[in-house]
């Protein structure tokens, strides 16, 4: 993981020498496209690096090109005394809309002058690992979409199975735009009980419970007759998420 790239005695040709040579020694090694210079949030054909490094925001949803979002728990990089860091529901939100768009997460955690973590961020990151405890099958191992990922709900799927994140209650039901040339099988809460739908060619409705099983983001698995690898992404205009 390269940074400082932007120092003047730093040069472009510099950059290529460097990755060749790393590559040179093990093919396997991945590394950041701030070894080269430029634009940094997305991969271009003067990237020098393996993917892209939006910093503190999201990438969006790019299922040919990787990217890792860097961004920290708090308000800078380094440590300092009573920093005011992220809600468990931000730290959430960030962790699915990145999942969502097939991105990879570095939230940056900083000790402090004696090497050790402050209390609150030990609390938050367990915080962070119970839900990912219950819910971390729609997260590691799998690919964002096929839904582009909005303020109701992010996406991801592996298999025949698609995750809804749901972030925020759209209502009594959940309406998703139909999954090009896929069927939907059955839909059930993760580590839950199964939900009533219906599905037609023009939409996806989900009946939703009165209680949602996690006020900060719950989990839906819709489970397809098919492989959902090669479903294009289906963008914000055709999926919505609202009440009827």
């Amino acid at each position: 993981w390269f940074d400082g790239n932007w120092e003047k005695p730093w040069t472009q040709e510099e950059a290529v020498d460097m990755y060749q040579y790393i590559k040179s020694l093990d093919k396997n090694v991945i590394i950041n496209n701030r070894l080269g210079k430029g634009d940094h949030t997305k991969l271009t054909p003067q990237s020098v690096g393996d993917y892209a490094t939006p910093e503190q925001k999201i990438g969006t949803i790019d299922m040919d090109h990787p990217w890792e979002s860097c961004i920290t728990i708090g308000t800078q990089w380094a440590w300092k005394p009573h920093d005011k860091i992220k809600s468990f529901r931000q730290c959430i939100d960030i962790l699915a809309n990145t999942a969502g768009g097939n991105g990879n997460l570095l939230l940056n955690v900083s000790p402090m002058s004696n090497g050790e973590i402050e209390a609150q961020v030990i609390e938050r990151l367990k915080e962070i690992g119970d839900w990912t405890k219950k819910y971390g099958n729609a997260i590691y191992g799998t690919h964002g979409g096929p839904y582009e990922p909005n303020k109701i709900f992010t996406s991801t799927r592996e298999g025949n199975e698609i995750n809804i994140l749901l972030l925020k209650r759209p209502g009594d039901t959940l309406n998703l735009a139909p999954v090009p040339n896929r069927k939907v099988v059955s839909v059930r809460f993760m580590q839950g009980s199964p939900l009533k739908f219906t599905a037609n060619k023009d939409n996806i409705s989900i009946q939703l419970p009165e209680k949602l099983p996690d006020e900060n983001c719950s989990v839906i698995v819709m489970e397809m007759d098919g492989n959902t690898a090669d479903i294009p992404v289906i963008s914000k205009m055709e999926g919505t998420a609202e009440q009827r």
